[in-house]
């Protein structure tokens, strides 16, 4: 590799990304351990937005944003299976850190935390998915929580504990008074292998997977993963592709909001709202299922070439339907919201300032309730800006995360109405590389793929779900909570632990 003469002007963290080898167009460049180290300095003072980090069997992976709109990844290859860990830098990688950690085996130095994440110690080998996976320890290592004051009380939930909850287990510190003084996470129950199991699969059977990843972002995975093959293969998606794809992700977060909706205002006894947002939800899915050829919206799109014309006729009258039901159910849940009990109940509950949401990577609804302006739908092709008016909220909180999403289902009428009547906006397909990176806004933040392909088919692959900065994030809001807000606020996140686990 041939670097460039330094000079006295301080670089910036894409700077010296890009002094690296070029490997994948312009966007993706190797550097050597020194180069890593020389970004992971800059990035303590340089404000470049951090998406996600993995590995791929040969190198860990670190994915960003330049200018806050064009993906930039910078590439090391471990030594002695180790690199330097970007956590103390962007505490966002740290989860990711810990799952390259439990797929590959490669330690990150100085990591902000290096436990398990996805290996219980259950797996019939260690580091599975590395050249050479290492035996299984038998019996178990105990789960490895951090300590908590001694006048604190333990309390632990799920996910064998009879409670219809996500499949994960959170562990409450309390103390005298019931209030949470520390709360932690452990995950890794949901996890099914989907990065291992992409490859291999042609291009339409990883998408179909993709649908699989977490429920209520069906399209979202899909449609990330449908952009990185085609970024990868040089592919272009028609305009009729790219309206279906517009279509069926709003109608896909009218009906995850309104699930996420119904879920918190149960929890924190507004069953009048949460009635109405099950009873709207319906109305949604009855004609997804009927029309769409599935409740979800699971297997309705395709990566690349001409689309299918049934297809974009059928999510066109899904998505004038969708509207019209928006628009006559909309009074009924402003009137259910405005009950001033559900008021009294969620106003300045679960707050996550907005330097916390920027430094944990929090984005979708909850970074929006945070007031931090983090939507990825000015980047997709087919969106146009001026129709992305919803805003953000300042509160943090559980009132705002719910009246944010409430004016989101307006957003998604209006947007479905504005997409029927114009004409859709495609992107760009540069030649392609052989590997690229795709992206979508889902109901619930950010989702992210990259893959490698050799034909038609995926040899590497990489998927990030905003799970994983939720939970994260809710370590930190509970922390200061009272122990019966607790299901509440996390009820307000969406949290999908299958999304975390991927």
């Amino acid at each position: 590799m041939i670097r460039a003469e330094p000079d006295a002007a301080p670089r910036t963290a894409a700077a010296l990304i890009r002094r690296g080898e070029a490997e994948a167009g312009a966007w993706r460049f190797r550097l050597d351990e020194e180069g890593w180290h020389e970004l992971a300095g800059a990035l303590g003072h340089d404000p470049l937005p951090f998406a996600t980090l993995w590995a791929d069997g040969r190198d860990v992976h670190a994915l960003f944003l330049d200018g806050g709109e064009r993906p930039l990844v910078a590439s090391v290859e471990p030594y002695g299976g180790r690199y330097l860990g970007l956590s103390p830098v962007r505490p966002a990688a740290g989860p990711f850190e810990r799952c390259v950690q439990d797929l590959w085996g490669w330690s990150a130095m100085d990591a902000r935390d290096s436990r398990p994440w996805l290996d219980q110690g259950l797996w019939t080998a260690t580091w599975p998915l590395s050249a050479r996976p290492g035996p299984a320890a038998w019996p178990p290592d105990p789960p490895d929580f951090r300590r908590v004051p001694a006048d604190h009380m333990i309390r632990g939930s799920g996910p064998a504990d009879g409670g219809h909850r996500t499949p994960a287990h959170l562990r409450l510190a309390l103390d005298g008074l019931g209030m949470v003084g520390q709360a932690e996470w452990r995950l890794g129950y949901a996890h099914r292998g989907i990065v291992a199991r992409l490859v291999g699969l042609e291009a339409e059977g990883a998408v179909r997977l993709a649908g699989r990843a977490a429920a209520g972002a069906s399209v979202a995975h899909q449609s990330a993963l449908c952009r990185a093959i085609e970024d990868a293969t040089g592919q272009a998606a028609d305009a009729g592709t790219v309206r279906t794809r517009v279509l069926l992700a709003e109608i896909e977060r009218a009906a995850t909001h309104l699930h996420d909706v119904s879920r918190v205002a149960r929890a924190a006894g507004g069953t009048a709202l949460a009635a109405e947002c099950e009873r709207l939800r319906e109305a949604i899915l009855e004609p997804c299922g009927r029309i769409g050829g599935h409740r979800l919206l699971m297997d309705r799109v395709s990566p690349g070439g001409a689309g299918d014309p049934a297809m974009d006729d059928a999510a066109a009258a899904l998505g004038a339907r969708v509207a019209e039901l928006l628009e006559a159910g909309r009074d009924g849940l402003v009137r259910c919201r405005a009950w001033p009990g559900l008021e009294a109940r969620i106003a300045g509950i679960g707050v996550l300032g907005q330097s916390a949401a920027r430094t944990l990577g929090v984005g979708g609804v909850a970074g929006r309730a945070s007031a931090r302006e983090e939507d990825l739908r000015r980047l997709v092709p087919g969106y146009r800006r001026e129709w992305l008016d919803s805003g953000v909220r300042r509160g943090g909180d559980v009132a705002a995360r719910i009246d944010l999403r409430l004016a989101e289902l307006g957003g998604v009428a209006r947007l479905l109405r504005a997409a029927l009547d114009s004409a859709p906006v495609v992107g760009r397909v540069a030649p392609g590389a052989g590997e690229g990176v795709g992206f979508a806004e889902g109901p619930r933040g950010a989702v992210w793929y990259w893959v490698r392909m050799a034909g038609d088919r995926v040899v590497a692959a990489h998927a990030c779900d905003p799970a994983l900065a939720q939970a994260c994030a809710l370590e930190h809001v509970l922390a200061g909570a009272r122990a019966e807000d607790v299901e509440m606020i996390v009820r307000s996140f969406g949290l999908s632990a299958a999304g975390a686990d991927l």
